[in-house]
């Protein structure tokens, strides 16, 4: 549905896509030259588009409480579950006979801290092994491990020598499933609501090839997938240049095949004539520091603007 339907008329069904850590900046829709985001940008220009938006509560959870209860979560709550006696929007579209599915490979909301964001919707689809989901008890040797920057050991660990080719990650496998579901299942319900809750291009930046040299093709060594969450990575010596590049690169690599991935999931919606009674939602929860003013990560700094703001410039 584009911007004057969208004005015009209220639509039947809702598609949210929720992509983690997204930079807007760096979007050609917004601006950006570094990275390629050819389907996002497509999007964009048939989309009613956010020039000037502020993030409500930062991070992941805190965000989601805010995107699925309607309330600015920090002002009141720090990162936590949904409350006993909160009733999200998946409660109030139950209760009108919509059906609602979520698709994910977001670990936070099926860990301690994350409790009853999933448990309202119709029917839920958990891809497993990103970031910190405890999904395998012991690591294929295939996987040799990256630099992690003193976080030691992490579920990441034992999850990524599964992953053996580009159908094998996370993002893809969400983006696959929320397809699938969409060709298969969404025209028999008379109203639904899908919402894809992808933790892409959320860190561990890890892609492989073609994406993981796309953008820093001279890098020798194990890609450098887990930023530092600190002020002054290279001030202090924590980063050599060259490894803020490949920091900076890989991320690019992520959101260049997250972004490849969301295509054939918005394929799917023109194939299917979708954009006929369904408002197509894409947005984020937050941006990621990766060098601006030398921060690094989601440390405690200043909600400067690559972090909280969009503002196309």
């Amino acid at each position: 549905m584009n911007a004057s339907e969208i004005t015009a008329r209220r639509p039947k069904n809702a598609i949210v896509i929720l992509l983690d850590s997204l930079n807007r900046h760096m979007l050609g829709a917004y601006g950006g030259r570094e990275f390629a985001t050819p389907n996002l940008d497509s999007f964009a220009r048939r989309a009613v588009r956010f020039d000037r938006h502020y993030s409500g509560s930062l991070p992941c959870i805190p965000a989601r409480h805010d995107i699925l209860c309607g309330a600015i979560d920090f002002l009141w709550k720090p990162w936590g579950s949904i409350e006993i006696w909160e009733r999200p929007l998946t409660a109030y579209l139950r209760a009108a006979g919509v059906v609602t599915k979520l698709v994910s490979d977001h670990p936070h909301l099926f860990e301690v801290g994350g409790e009853n964001y999933h448990t309202d919707f119709t029917a839920w689809d958990y891809q497993r092994g990103h970031e910190s989901d405890p999904w395998q008890t012991r690591p294929d040797p295939s996987w040799m491990g990256a630099p992690s920057f003193a976080r030691g050991h992490t579920p990441y660990d034992n999850s990524r020598g599964y992953f053996r080719d580009e159908t094998d990650f996370p993002g893809p496998r969400t983006m696959a499933a929320a397809t699938e579901w969409l060709e298969r299942s969404a025209r028999s319900h008379d109203r639904f609501m899908l919402f894809v809750d992808e933790f892409d291009p959320h860190e561990p930046f890890d892609t492989p090839e073609p994406y993981a040299s796309m953008y820093d093709s001279s890098w020798q060594g194990p890609h450098m997938i887990w930023p530092p969450y600190m002020r002054g990575a290279l001030a202090h010596g924590v980063l050599t240049p060259e490894q803020a590049r490949q920091i900076r690169a890989c991320y690019g690599a992520k959101l260049t095949m997250i972004d490849a991935w969301l295509g054939t999931l918005l394929a799917a919606i023109e194939r299917g004539g979708f954009y006929d009674d369904t408002a197509v939602i894409i947005c984020t929860d937050h941006g990621h520091y990766l060098g601006e003013k030398d921060i690094w990560g989601k440390p405690a700094v200043p909600i400067y603007e690559p972090l909280g703001h969009i503002r196309r410039k």
